[in-house]
């Protein structure tokens, strides 16, 4: 499959390229002669984890496999080559990591060693002593000193790990964050409690991107048992667009209200089904003819049967849709295929006919029917058969407002991170903060540095001052790729945000601890910060600066479910952003435009209401401000503080300094 061209490296200058069979790879010059081997493994089914049906995903494609090439320098020296890859690339990390990472924009770091491409679908990996990877027209530049080894794996997502069905699928480029009703209220949830959410959040967390208000499980009229059936001349989607009495003022009325509070109205809807459709030939039948009955999902219809499909699944999201619900949570969905569709081979036998494609069509319709500016996630599980048709999928199962569903969130967030922004947008379900402060503030750290869904489910009672001010401290949302390109085990002790904006590089680690942690001295090599250079440490929830640190850092003591998050920040030869208290991005989401001119710093700081927000600058012995602009200011010793006004607005600060 790979064609190796004239291929040598290094101090004779020859060049060399690699080849997929369809593209350059790698194209280069450099020393001594090498080596290029292919090796072909048949591929695996995904590991899925769960607690009830496959833990391994069923559907291999026949004859499947994962091709790896690998060419290996004879010789040492210095290298240079370029990859090629699209627009649609990120640097990441190929080996095994200590670290649960996620990026923004294109920051550098000495761990990464490898780029996925997500339009090819290809993983490059470099192995080298020194090793430096910079962007350039398209693609890469890698650079370093050998020996050196360069691996290529074509089709990483959909052989490698078994996402057979995936294509490079448009991505939600939003964030999404919000109220979910279902640990909130279970089953009980009212009219009232849906509207109360609304109000609460448009009054208080809108402005910090909490703009979701999601109905889930209770106000319809289906029930996964298939009890009350249908009535004469009812239709199936009435089941659902005409709710209990739990809700007298109807879907229509009250989506109109969650809109005019200037929220996004979402709504869950489950796949089961009754007997008793119209189109009854949709219904998947055993040998006998007569429909299968599965777990959880009752009845199931075939989505290659499009009246069927139809009646059953996509009139419900076209009716919701003409009633101003702009958010749907599909359930059921691993029920539909894994208790019901493989559950009838002959079914699709007899009419060859693929149930994985059936499945698909299913999703495929209902996101038409919703249409693209339509956030539909698929509900629950990372389904593989569903790979690239949803906008997002929840990639766990439910927790409550326990320890231990933090823990259980924090165990499939390892698992499937590398799918994040990749594949789907990850959704690791709500959180439930009725927790003590410190383990809810270690669960919404958690989650937000995870940079996929960013949901809550309490009663809004249970907001009190401290869980607000929690919340918005890591809102709006950060949208994030990951920086592991493969499933990680539970536990992780440590997570990172990598992040590139403007002119500034910084470097945000957490301290998880599944466990009591002792203090730690950690090297800063560790998170891929060089050893040799002084960075500026904030400390973000306690909101102020640690200190200049070189080499190592110190991390205090942590009890079980809680959390330390220290930004770190190269060191300039003049003023700087050391950090801020608004954000835990440090600059992702309220930063924007920070630039030095030789004598000015300026740039732009997101606020919100309810509250007022600091940013912290250093200032190195020698500057001192001479003006400030936006923001009042605060100085002692090398740490300067703006401080910003409570208000919705962007603020536009300056401070200009001289220089003794």
């Amino acid at each position: 499959m790979f064609a190796f061209l004239a291929l040598g490296l290094g101090i004779s200058g020859h060049p060399f390229q690699l080849h997929d069979g369809r593209s350059l790879v790698v194209r280069g010059e450099a020393g001594a002669i090498g080596t290029i081997a292919t090796s072909q493994e048949p591929s695996k089914p995904i590991h899925l984890g769960y607690p009830h049906g496959p833990s391994e995903a069923p559907y291999v494609p026949p004859g499947a496999t994962r091709t790896t090439t690998r060419f290996a320098a004879a010789g040492t020296g210095t290298f240079s080559f370029h990859i090629k890859t699209s627009p649609d690339r990120f640097l990441c990390e190929a080996g095994p990591s200590p670290l649960l990472g996620s990026q923004f924009g294109e920051a550098s770091n000495a761990r990464f060693n490898a780029v996925y491409d997500r339009k090819s679908d290809r993983l490059v990996s470099i192995e080298a002593p020194r090793l430096t990877l910079v962007p350039e027209k398209g693609g890469l530049r890698a650079e370093g000193d050998g020996p050196l080894a360069i691996e290529i794996k074509p089709n990483y997502i959909k052989q490698h790990l078994g996402y057979f069905l995936w294509e490079p699928n448009p991505l939600w480029t939003k964030p999404v964050a919000g109220w979910c009703s279902w640990m909130a209220h279970l089953q009980n949830v009212r009219e009232e409690d849906v509207r109360d959410a609304a109000t609460f959040f448009s009054a208080n967390l809108k402005d910090y991107g909490y703009d979701v208000i999601q109905i889930d499980d209770g106000y319809q009229r289906a029930s996964q048992s298939g009890e009350p059936p249908l009535k004469p001349g009812e239709t199936f989607a009435e089941l659902w667009t005409r709710p209990n009495p739990k809700f007298p003022g109807g879907l229509e009325k009250l989506a109109k209200e969650i809109s005019g509070l200037g929220m996004t109205p979402g709504i869950w809807v489950g796949l089961f089904m009754p007997l008793g459709i119209k189109h009854a030939e949709g219904y998947i039948t055993a040998p006998d003819g007569k429909p299968i009955k599965g777990p959880w999902v009752n009845y199931a219809v075939n989505g290659l049967s499009r009246p069927a499909l139809e009646e059953a699944y996509v009139k419900t999201i076209r009716d919701m849709k003409s009633m101003g619900w702009r958010y749907f949570k599909i359930d059921t969905l691993r029920h539909v295929i894994y208790d019901n569709y493989y559950r009838a081979p002959e079914y699709w036998a007899k009419r060859d006919e693929s149930p994985e494609e059936a499945f698909r069509k299913i999703m495929k319709d209902i996101g038409a029917a919703a249409g693209k500016d339509i956030y539909v996630l698929a509900c629950w599980g990372t389904i593989p058969e569903l790979a690239g048709v949803a906008d997002g999928a929840r990639i766990g199962e439910d927790v409550g407002p326990d320890y231990d569903s933090m823990r259980r969130s924090a165990k499939y967030i390892a698992q499937f991170h590398h799918l994040n922004q990749v594949v789907w947008r990850n959704d690791p379900d709500y959180m439930c903060l009725r927790l003590p402060t410190e383990q809810a503030r270690a669960w919404v750290t958690m989650t937000a540095l995870a940079g996929g869904h960013l949901m809550v489910s309490d009663p809004v009672a249970d907001y009190g001052a401290d869980r607000v001010e929690m919340l918005r401290k890591v809102g709006p949302a950060m949208v994030l790729k990951p920086t592991v390109v493969r499933p990680m085990a539970p536990d992780q002790e440590w997570m990172t945000l990598n992040a590139a904006k403007g002119d500034e590089q910084w470097t945000v680690v957490a301290r998880m601890a599944w466990g009591a942690k002792a203090a730690a001295t950690v090297p800063l090599a560790q998170f891929g910060l060089e050893s040799n250079r002084d960075y500026l440490a904030f400390d973000f929830w306690q909101g102020k600066p640690v200190g200049i640190v070189r080499g190592l850092a110190e991390w205090h003591v942590l009890a079980e479910g809680t959390t330390q998050v220290l930004a770190f920040r190269p060191l300039l030869d003049h003023p700087q952003v050391w950090g801020t208290d608004r954000h835990i991005g440090q600059g992702v989401v309220e930063l924007d435009r920070v630039s030095w001119n030789g004598s000015t710093l300026s740039g732009i700081f997101r606020r919100g209401k309810g509250q007022t927000w600091k940013l912290v600058l250093h200032v190195p012995n020698g500057w001192s401000p001479n003006s400030v602009s936006g923001a009042s200011m605060q100085r002692k010793g090398e740490s300067m503080t703006l401080t910003f006004p409570e208000g919705s607005s962007s603020v536009r600060w300056r401070v200009d300094f001289v220089r003794a």
